[in-house]
């Protein structure tokens, strides 16, 4: 009987790594999506403000004194390939060729919040250029 248990216990166990597992990879494929969508729209600033999450907009708008398809064309944000991604639960990070970008997940779908980021080095916060309050 109790190995019986265990037997149940450790297929539900496996079970829930599947479907853990599974709904990272689609989420990680959603992301990347974003991303690249995010990086190739270099010359639609339009485009890029529409993938951005409203805190994100509304401190490009406030911090950069114009619009946000003006002052996003304005700063260093990257267009290259999405080269890894990462989800953790509602947030995640896409490391392009030339950037690294954090999105997280919104009613509307995966959203950036962050872009023109640079590393400062293991363990340290990312500084970003583009990022909401």
């Amino acid at each position: 009987m109790a190995t019986r248990k265990r037997r149940w216990a450790v297929a539900l166990t496996g079970a829930a790594a599947l479907l853990v597992s599974g709904c990272g990879s689609l989420g990680a494929d959603e992301v990347e999506s974003v991303a690249a969508t995010f990086a190739g729209a270099e010359d639609d600033p339009a485009a890029r403000c529409q993938l951005l999450a409203a805190n994100v907009v509304e401190a490009l708008v406030e911090g950069e004194g114009a619009s946000c398809e003006d002052a996003i064309a304005d700063l260093p944000v990257g267009s290259g390939d999405v080269t890894a991604v990462e989800v953790w639960g509602e947030e995640a990070q896409a490391r392009l060729t030339d950037d690294t970008v954090f999105l997280t997940r919104t009613a509307d779908g995966w959203k950036v919040t962050a872009a023109a980021c640079r590393s400062q080095g293991a363990g340290l916060p990312y500084t970003c250029q583009v990022e909401g309050s």
